[in-house]
């Protein structure tokens, strides 16, 4: 891996180190106060490096009134921070430039992006963390420092070691490559190199994570300004995901930086300004003036991308889009004349289109290869692309266009081709699928929740003989043209209730020809929910089962009566195999057909021998209550019989004799069952504080006195009656004094153990806690809480008299709750609100 190889090359890591100047400059930029006398003197060592930096000094964007012949005086003016932060740049630069005469390689739009990264770093640390502006300005700087340099010294260890300019910006699935090849991505190969170079640790984390802007929020405020410099100036440079984008991000960076659309411009106006003098004292041209976008106003490129919008909504091919662009470039230019060839969808071909000085857009017959386009105007042509896609041309039939004008069409082309790129994505796509959805011999329909037709295919109207579109009419009325009644109720049911996730069902209809002849025939009707990119839909499908023969049309017949009537009976009807898997299911909402029966349905404790499939096969196998857990839904109880099937028997599929089909019948006892539980549970709770009752207070107390005896476990009770009750219901009624009761209740359900312990309400306003494992301390302590927590819950409007004690060797359950409840009384005796032990 490239990782060791670094660690364990001296020579490599002697090629890719830092020249001795620009390790000292970097050292007195890192300090708190740099030293000037160190730093001039760094300088003069590099008499072309002082020149540089006094012409920097003296260019367009500091705007001094005198120029300045020497670095104190510069750093008089700008300060040595300043003076050292442009040391900086011209040496890294000159280390790459002249440090390897054999690389042919063109540093230069690295450069650029290097340079607007930095500044723009600097510029937001002024606003996102003014004590680290130096740092994100040499974060910037030197974060891609491990590919400039590997690129120089053994680009065979890079990806693409062919690659001639522009290798510091960040391509598809770049990272993940780099990990592949070396073990670890550039950037933390970069982090590496710096910590060895003596940089601290907390910009080499900056370094690190310099592209990662999917979790910006994540990250510290020096990392979060490092992370947006290197995104805009990708974007700015024109080397990131298109002109949509750019526009993306000045929106993202006014809700980061809080700044109004005006600030942003001056913020980049700023950093434009600076980009431009460091160029030119590096001697480094601006590259491609089509490419860059920081020659156009974010207002500009804003308008230009909502006009590029209307591409998207585009409805009727490539003459649509041709009249958009129409419509764009004569509001904004008042161009009438012209030709524009597009790029149809899913073709490498394209179509050329006219715009008549009359204002008739006129269309070529044919599709034509780039190169035989029969162009009617014949001056130089606009380019149409995106994400380096040929997309088109345009021809302006005037000429005379200033050339800042001939600038802004140049920029709103770059927005069209993004616009007209994902039209293309979108519409081969859609083109794609309903060249398909018609050819398919099945009959296809995106239904609504309400069963309304959204969208079909042309099988589906032939199948059910429809004269008129399908579209926007309710699916149960078209059926109604081929269907019976029943099936028709049956799959309206199915889209009214949202619980069933599809239906199913095959039905035979007879039709006649156009001579008046009947035939029988048969259609299978099924229907699923879906949730897609449209919200909720049922697609339902036709298919014809024209084939069948007549024996099977009867036997058709003959099924749909026996479903229809088992369909109406109350109990679930199964027909399950000798081997245990159910072959047929009167409830299609259970989804069980191809079920194994024994595991779907657990008998209730064991009022069965054997749960097996032998059970089958048994003569009298007798009523059997079992549950049943349906997928996503609520537990079933059935009582279930069974009933061996007539007809042939058939081979085991264990190869051991004959297996036959079995009947099995289920009444529905789930709402028995529940009925019954919620009758159990009204037995042993107090309906109005969901605590134990009375009743099952004195046979909670009885099982537990007996049980704590035989495992010689400590049990305790507490006993509390609440003071001045009474007053609450005289003065403020019975619903108060209720809402005191449930309180109380809730109260002691959350200090207590489940299962440990058990709160009851022994009448009016007694309660009675039974606490299991505890000694004497513990037992105290559970009553202190409960005597705290009144006087905070209940806000003063009640207190408690509370009595403890423990089971003694000599005591029975009566003696127990007697002496708690006299040691309650004592406590009431003394005031109320406190607890008496004993």
């Amino acid at each position: 891996m490239a990782e060791n190889l670094l660690l364990n090359s001296p020579h490599l890591l002697q090629r890719i180190s830092l020249s001795p100047v620009m390790l000292r400059l970097m050292q007195e930029a890192l300090k708190p106060e740099p030293d000037f006398a160190v730093m001039a003197e760094t300088i003069r060592l590099d008499p072309a490096l002082a020149t540089t930096v006094l012409n920097l000094v003296n260019s367009a964007f500091y705007g001094l009134p005198q120029k300045v012949t020497d670095l104190h005086r510069a750093a008089l003016v700008l300060g040595s921070r300043e003076i050292l932060k442009v040391a900086v740049s011209m040496t890294l630069h000159k280390d790459l430039e002249h440090g390897f005469p054999e690389c042919h390689y063109d540093f230069y739009p690295d450069w650029r992006l290097i340079v607007w990264s930095s500044i723009a770093a600097e510029l937001l640390a002024v606003r996102m963390c003014p004590e680290q502006t130096d740092q994100a300005y040499l974060c910037c700087l030197l974060k891609d420092v491990s590919l400039l340099f590997l690129r120089c010294a053994a680009r065979e260890l890079l990806p693409e070691p062919e690659q001639h300019d522009r290798i510091t910006v960040l391509g598809k699935g770049q990272l993940e490559c780099e990990a592949e090849a070396w073990g670890l991505h550039h950037a933390a190969l970069s982090q590496m190199l710096l910590l060895r170079w003596g940089i601290p640790l907390e910009m080499c984390e900056s370094i690190r994570f310099h592209h990662d802007l999917d979790g910006l929020s994540g990250h510290a405020p020096l990392t979060q300004a490092v992370i947006l410099a290197t995104q805009w100036s990708e974007m700015e440079l024109g080397h990131a995901s298109g002109p949509f984008g750019v526009v993306q991000f000045e929106g993202m960076l006014r809700n980061i930086l809080g700044l109004t659309e005006r600030e942003v411009d001056g913020l980049r106006s700023e950093c434009l300004t600076k980009f431009r003098s460091m160029l030119q004292s590096l001697g480094i041209g601006e590259g491609d003036e089509k490419r860059a976008y920081y020659r156009h106003s974010v207002k500009a490129m804003q308008g230009y991308c909502f006009l590029s919008m209307d591409i998207l909504t585009a409805e009727g091919g490539l003459a649509s889009v041709a009249q958009v662009l129409g419509k764009h470039i004569r509001l904004n230019w008042d161009v009438r004349s012209w030709d524009v060839a597009l790029k149809s969808p899913h073709r490498d071909l394209y179509r050329l289109y006219h715009l008549t000085p009359e204002g008739k857009l006129e269309r070529a017959e044919e599709r034509y290869p780039i190169n035989q386009i029969p162009w009617r105007i014949h001056t130089p042509g606009l380019e149409i692309s995106s994400s380096g896609q040929h997309l088109g041309e345009l021809r302006l039939g005037e000429a005379g266009l200033p050339k800042d004008e001939l600038d802004n069409l140049a920029l709103y082309l770059r927005f069209f081709g993004q616009g007209f790129e994902h039209y293309c994505a979108r519409q081969a796509v859609l083109e794609e699928k309903a060249l398909a959805f018609d050819k398919i011999p099945i009959g296809v329909a995106r239904l609504d929740p309400s069963g309304h037709v959204l969208e079909a295919n042309r099988k589906f109207v032939e199948f059910l003989s429809l004269a008129n579109p399908a579209k926007g009419r309710l699916m149960a009325d078209l059926l109604a043209r081929r269907l019976p009644q029943e099936t028709i109720s049956e799959f309206a049911n199915f889209v009214a209730d949202p619980a069933r996730g599809s239906f199913g069902k095959i039905d035979y209809f007879q039709t006649r020809d156009a001579a008046g002849t009947s035939s029988d025939g048969a259609l299978y009707l099924s229907a699923h929910r879906m949730e897609d990119v449209h919200g909720r839909s049922v697609l339902a499908l036709i298919e014809d089962l024209r084939e069948l023969s007549e024996v099977e049309v009867q036997t058709l017949r003959r099924k749909n009566f026996l479903e229809r009537l088992i369909g109406s009976m109350h109990e679930l009807v199964l027909t399950v195999s000798g081997d245990g898997v159910i072959g047929f299911c009167s409830r299609q909402d259970l989804g069980l057909v191809g079920s194994a029966f024994f595991k779907a349905f657990q008998p209730v404790e064991s009022c069965v021998d054997a749960w097996t499939p032998s059970l089958l096969t048994a003569e009298s196998p007798g009523h059997v209550e079992a549950v049943l857990h349906p997928e996503g839904g609520e537990e079933l109880a059935f009582e279930l019989s069974f009933a061996p099937l007539g007809g042939p028997a058939r081979a085991a599929t264990d190869g051991n004799g004959l297996d036959r089909e079995c009947l099995v019948v289920g009444r529905d006892l789930t709402q028995i069952r529940r009925l019954e539980a919620k009758l159990k549970v009204r037995a042993m709770l107090d309906g109005l504080t969901g605590l134990y009752n009375h009743y099952q207070f004195h046979t909670t107390l009885e099982r537990e006195v007996s049980r704590c005896r035989r495992k010689e476990r400590g049990m305790g009770l507490v006993f509390c009656d609440l003071d001045k009750f009474k007053d609450v219901n005289d003065t403020q009624g019975h619903l108060a004094g209720d809402q005191v009761l449930k309180r109380m209740g809730t109260l002691l359900l959350r200090l207590v153990r489940q299962g440990m312990d058990f709160p009851c309400r022994y009448g009016g306003d007694e309660f009675a806690v039974i606490v299991t494992e505890v000694d004497e301390a513990h037992l105290l302590v559970i009553g202190q809480r409960i005597l705290a927590d009144v006087r905070e819950q209940l806000n003063g409007t009640v207190s408690a008299s509370v009595g403890v004690t423990m089971l003694r060797a000599d005591d029975t359950p009566q003696s127990l709750l007697g002496r708690a409840d006299r040691l309650a009384y004592k406590a009431k005796a003394a005031g109320g609100d406190t607890l008496a032990g004993g």
